[in-house]
């Protein structure tokens, strides 16, 4: 890609979900993605019911900035975001009375979804081990048409979530 072409606007979200809750934060950037420092998640019981569990998704592709490296240098900084990683992680860890980091990984599930060009794809992954995760294959995301209808997005989130491994 040259210099001059940008890519495609998007907006993107990272899902995790354990046994004791799915967690929805937005991610913001242009080809590199990183957190926000607000801070913004929106916490949910692992049984949530899809219309929140959509509502929750749709409101945090919202929260999600476009953000090119060149209008925001600092933003794309290691220790930037190295600090807002460990503010999720000590803030889930309270939330939900987890001891070690790797009580809560053992049954994490991850997924990144995107909304971009009328469509919203939600990536599953493959847990390695503690905090390490493999993109699964391409056709194993879930892609739906761009919708307003909570449900719809929530029953997919739900579906990639468990296509999770």
């Amino acid at each position: 890609m040259s210099p001059k072409q940008r890519l495609p606007f998007a907006q993107w979200a990272e899902i995790q979900r354990t046994d004791r809750f799915i967690s929805i934060e937005p991610l913001s950037g242009y080809s590199l993605l990183q957190r926000e420092d607000s801070g913004w998640i929106a916490y949910f019981e692992p049984h949530a019911t899809d219309d929140a569990l959509g509502v929750g998704l749709l409101l945090t592709l919202g929260q999600s900035r476009y953000v090119r490296p060149d209008d925001e240098p600092e933003f794309l900084t290691p220790d930037r975001y190295a600090r807002c990683y460990r503010r999720w992680q000590r803030d889930f860890m309270r939330r939900y009375g987890y001891e070690k980091l790797q009580d809560a990984y053992a049954t994490m599930d991850w997924c990144r979804a995107k909304r971009s060009a009328g469509t919203i794809s939600i990536q599953s992954h493959k847990r390695d081990a503690p905090e390490y995760f493999w993109d699964l294959p391409p056709d194993r995301t879930l892609v739906i048409p761009e919708t307003t209808d909570d449900a719809v997005v929530g029953a997919a989130l739900r579906l990639a979530l468990d296509r999770c491994e």
